[in-house]
């Protein structure tokens, strides 16, 4: 196993102190010649000197990383996400460790606890279910913190969502303007706000129109979700009165929804219309087209950095509410 090359090792190849090159490597060579100081720098690359981020941490009160919790990694919304966290974090010289709950408190809590002893600097997490104890855990220990696509209405900390009541709404009516009277949504059962408002203006739309029939809400198990949406589906369409729309309330139940009643022999838009929540790529391959709701994922992941870094660099930060605009794809 390659043994890594500390400053001690350079200052002995050179014959000069330790402190004398930690100096120079980290860019505090005021006392140091400039012919001394190249040479340093010459040693230290053709050793292949790599610095400990870890113990220059330590030091400076400051890892440069951040920590990024999300619920479902395998989720396209959610693996975009953490790439425009990624490529933002880096304009502010941080790094970041990605960590996937796959919905469940219990890693949540475990994903905090590693990212801790990685002492990155701050976090931004995409809460579970029942996850407001560790939320409220960090914001007492001054950790900064920005929660994402979803939060805890009852505890003030910084977070970055979007308007799933509205676009829920104008996702509902799409359909109802496209002349169908029925329609089903299969949804996350989730009490937190961003899927219960994606139920509510379902429930608003169909309302205003007299068509509202609780029977069509069908709410699944993220940890059954297969057997779950196999089921729905097949309760939806041998009902005695055929739906003709269903709005999935995310791209993952979209996916599989879709591949259900393709297999049912269900034809997209003349036997049902559909509609969901977010895109996937997948979409591009079915011969037709899928309308959805567009979230702002770059904005998101750019606007959750910002107010973070906002939060290391300043303590005494107010905390952040933003509500982003979701949009219409047709």
């Amino acid at each position: 196993m390659k043994t890594r090359v500390s400053i001690k090792d350079i200052a002995n190849s050179l014959g000069v102190s330790a402190a004398t090159v930690s100096l120079v490597l980290n860019g505090k060579e005021g006392r140091v010649s400039k012919a001394l100081a190249e040479k340093i720098r010459s040693a230290a690359e053709a050793m292949n000197y790599e610095p400990n981020s870890l113990a220059r941490g330590l030091r400076s009160g400051r890892s440069e990383t951040l920590g990024l919790i999300v619920a479902d990694i395998s989720n396209p919304f959610f693996a975009h996400l953490a790439f425009h966290v990624q490529e933002h974090a880096e304009q502010y010289g941080y790094s970041v460790i990605i960590a996937n709950t796959n919905e469940s408190t219990d890693k949540m809590e475990k994903m905090i606890s590693v990212l801790k002893s990685r002492q990155v600097d701050g976090f931004i997490i995409v809460p579970t279910e029942y996850g407001e104890q560790l939320v409220e855990n960090l914001i007492r220990d001054k950790r900064p913190l920005v929660l994402l696509d979803r939060y805890f209405p009852e505890i003030d900390v910084s977070y970055v969502t979007v308007n799933n009541y509205q676009a829920s709404m104008e996702a509902t009516n799409l359909l109802l303007n496209s002349n169908c009277k029925r329609i089903a949504q299969v949804i996350y059962k989730n009490y937190l706000p961003h899927m219960q408002g994606r139920k509510k203006g379902y429930i608003a739309a169909m309302t205003q129109k007299g068509l509202y029939d609780p029977k069509l809400v069908k709410e699944i198990d993220f940890r059954t979700m297969v057997s779950d949406i196999q089921r729905a589906i097949m309760e939806l369409v041998s009902s005695a009165e055929m739906i003709d729309g269903i709005f999935f309330a995310s791209n993952t139940i979209a996916m599989i929804g879709l591949k259900l009643l393709t297999g049912l022999s269900i034809r997209i838009h003349k036997d049902i219309k559909l509609i969901c929540f977010d895109k996937n790529e997948a979409f591009e391959f079915s011969n037709v087209s899928i309308p959805y709701i567009q979230q702002p994922i770059a904005e998101m992941g750019k606007l959750a950095v910002d107010l973070l870094i906002k939060q290391i660099n300043h303590k005494d930060t107010p905390y952040v509410h933003e509500e982003l605009q979701a949009h219409l794809e047709c």
